[in-house]
Parts: structure tokens; C-alpha cells; sequence
């Protein structure tokens, strides 16, 4: 695992929403995203990408 940020995306209203991500647009492997609120962290997860 490299620890690398890959990509930041910033919702600026408030509620429910929702992302997308272009899985081609990846290479295959593990992925830890966290959901970010008011400067604390709030959940992390595990995503993992196979082509």
C-alpha cells in the first residue's frame, strides 16, 4: 500500500449527495476513502477495484 492521495472531491452543500467514480479512469487494487465533515473525519472504508 502506497498512502498516496489519489483524489480530493469537495461537496459544498450540505445533505444527502451522492459520487461517481470512473472505475477505468483507476488501476485495479485496494482503495481506503473517508468521509470528511467540518474538518473530522467521520467514516473511512475499503473499495476494492479488479478489471
Amino acid at each position: 500500500m502506497q498512502g498516496a492521495q489519489i483524489r480530493r472531491i469537495e461537496i459544498a452543500e450540505r445533505g444527502e449527495n451522492q459520487v461517481t467514480l470512473q472505475g477505468s479512469e483507476l488501476s485495479a487494487g485496494m482503495y481506503i476513502y473517508s468521509l470528511i465533515a467540518d474538518g473530522k473525519e467521520i467514516d473511512s472504508k475499503r473499495m476494492i477495484l479488479t478489471k
